[in-house]
């Protein structure tokens, strides 16, 4: 069968690669489009995997009107190269570019979505899928209020696909100039996704709270280096001005995790990263995400702090916080289920429809 995989995130990117690779040994024929987005490392992360991709179009920003015309123009181009490629099965994070042309050509769909706070892209794409899977942490009812379509959940988070047979490399701290245990990593925030704004409308699109998270740091003469991960260019012009490193492009970020003192992440998808992966990690998100609290509450070091007032306290403490053990690291691992496990009964259940 051939599938089109579409990825918009470098979170997403990892997982249609890893899902991709899974798919191929199954004998399917897989592609993955992308869209470039800000200076997150989506395009890159599949550049530094081998992996080809077709990238459709330009992420329109914090404003609704260029959000609509850019994403309008993406469902021509996109629809211009899926009827020429005519894949039978489309799979996809709630991409509503993706899931319009899936749906408006006559291909079925399946939606992989750990994130029911964005409201906006749930109801424009899960009623357009054929399926919907997700992890059983989630109250099926989040989804039910956005759109009715067949659910298909697993026991776990989507993450632990690209982390359960890691191996950590060296050879990224060679490259940074940073040392074992001797640097934090930092992750600027969403601040132009449509649920930021509307949960702080005083916080300007483009900034991030990590450029006071580094000044406050400094004031307490912490001896560490800092890796900062800005997703815009605003993020980017701002912490230019601060002593961190910015990785120019994609580099391995769990090798940069798993050796890191601490990581501090105004998202979830690195907070669970670094924290499966054993290193002591903060997150500032201002909701709670039931697939962060399945992973703290397992036992891997993932603590929650969306208090911007108490950040400088807690990221004090964590950095005073020991490595996870990493025998009891990989026995918990092994437990847990991967967003594959869903994908799988939603192709069986799709069945004859394909």
């Amino acid at each position: 069968m051939k599938i089109w995989l579409e990825a918009l995130t470098g979170k997403q990117s990892l997982l249609m690669h890893h899902l991709g690779t899974k798919l191929e040994e199954e004998g399917h024929e897989i592609f993955i489009t992308t869209r470039p987005y800000s200076i997150d490392r989506s395009n890159s992360n599949l550049d530094r995997l081998g992996r080809n991709y077709t990238s459709i179009g330009k992420y329109g920003g914090a404003k609704l009107m260029n959000k609509l015309i850019e994403g309008s123009k993406r469902i021509i181009e996109l629809a211009t190269l899926i009827d020429k490629l005519k894949p039978e099965l489309l799979i996809s994070f709630p991409s509503p570019d993706a899931f319009r042309t899936a749906f408006g050509l006559g291909i079925k769909s399946i939606q992989i979505n750990d994130s029911p706070h964005s409201i906006a892209p749930g109801k424009l794409t899960i009623s357009l899928s054929n399926a919907l899977v997700y992890s059983d942490a989630i109250d099926s009812s989040e989804f039910e209020k956005l759109g009715k379509t067949k659910h298909f959940t697993f026991h776990g988070v989507d993450e632990v696909l690209w982390i359960k047979n890691f191996i950590p490399n060296e050879a990224v701290l060679n490259k940074l100039g940073i040392e074992k245990n001797r640097y934090l990593v930092v992750r600027c925030e969403e601040s132009k996704a449509g649920y930021f704004q509307r949960l702080y409308p005083e916080f300007t699109p483009g900034d991030t709270i990590v450029t006071q998270i580094v000044d406050d740091l400094e004031t307490q003469n912490i001896d560490l280096k800092i890796v900062a991960f800005p997703r815009y260019p605003e993020q980017e012009e701002q912490l230019i001005a601060k002593n961190v490193i910015i990785p120019s492009r994609s580099v391995d970020t769990l090798s940069l995790f798993y050796f890191a003192k601490a990581v501090i992440t105004g998202g979830g998808t690195m907070g669970r990263e670094a924290a499966l992966l054993g290193t002591p990690t903060l997150y500032t998100f201002p909701l709670e995400l039931p697939v962060s609290y399945f992973v703290s509450n397992l036992g891997f070091p993932l603590i929650h702090c969306p208090n911007h007032n108490k950040i400088l306290e807690e990221i004090i403490k964590l950095i005073k916080s020991p490595k996870m053990d990493e025998e009891k690291r990989q026995v918990l691992i092994d437990q847990i289920e991967t967003p594959y496990i869903g994908l799988q009964k939603a192709i069986s259940d799709l069945g004859n429809d394909l």
